[in-house]
């Protein structure tokens, strides 16, 4: 039987029998993918430390017929013992369901996989609800639904207002007359609109270096996370236990 090494996020897991652990482990180039480690819930087990979630380490598997199977693994992080506070342990595993949910198996998808390991390395150094914002608005841009927000999605003109409306079934912002056609449409600000904007574009070098007001943050991320349930037409448990 042939084996591979690959490094992984463990993003679910499975007791199978007595002592065994089916992985799903999302890795850079072979997507997500799953695997036995076998006696992994032993008390001795040599996989002890190294099959829990939100897990990144190196991982040599073997080819089975119906499922591979890992043989060895090193750990690298393990980013919730660093940051165990409630709403990053949240936001951990909602990104693991968005990634699940959204992700075919064996499809690799680099920047996905960048982007959530850039995600966890970072919960817990800055404010949480910026986390899951930058992870759902390069979320967004990746699987290209990304909401128009820069001009009415009708009309094409950019509001002067202050204050602007945003429709998820159109798919972005409205100006005020043109609101009145979408039944969706609810009030909010510029600042919501540049925040969700800078995100999305800007580099992972500079995105910590933005310090919005949490309630500003707060107020984006619901919006964000209502258009990506509506996007993707899928209902994230998750979701319902974010802040």
């Amino acid at each position: 039987m042939a084996s591979y090494k690959t490094e992984a996020i463990i993003i679910n897991r499975l007791n199978l029998g007595e002592s065994d652990r089916i992985l799903t482990l999302f890795t850079p180039t072979k997507g997500k993918i799953r695997a036995i480690a076998k006696g992994s819930r032993r008390t001795k087990s040599k996989f002890s430390g190294h099959t829990e979630l939100f897990t990144l380490c190196n991982f040599i598997i073997t080819t089975g017929k119906s499922l591979d199977i890992v043989t060895d693994s090193d750990l690298i992080s393990n980013f919730l013992a660093l940051n165990p506070d409630m709403e990053s342990v949240k936001t951990a595993y909602f990104m693991a369901e968005v990634i699940s949910k959204l992700l075919p198996d064996e499809q690799p998808n680099e920047e996905v996989y960048n982007l959530s390991l850039w995600c966890l390395k970072n919960l817990g150094t800055s404010e949480t609800n910026l986390i899951r914002l930058i992870f759902v608005a390069k979320m967004l841009k990746i699987f290209g639904i990304y909401p128009e927000l820069s001009k009415c999605i009708k009309c094409e003109g950019k509001p002067d207002e202050e204050v602007v409306y945003f429709s998820k079934s159109a798919g972005g912002i409205v100006d005020k007359g043109c609101s009145l056609h979408f039944e969706d449409a609810i009030r909010t600000d510029k600042d919501v609109v540049k925040l969700w904007r800078y995100l999305a574009d800007g580099d992972y070098r500079d995105l910590l270096k933005v310090r919005p007001d949490p309630q500003l943050s707060q107020t984006t991320s619901g919006l964000a996370l209502e258009y990506l349930k509506c996007m993707t037409m899928i209902d994230y448990r998750s979701i319902r236990v974010l802040s």
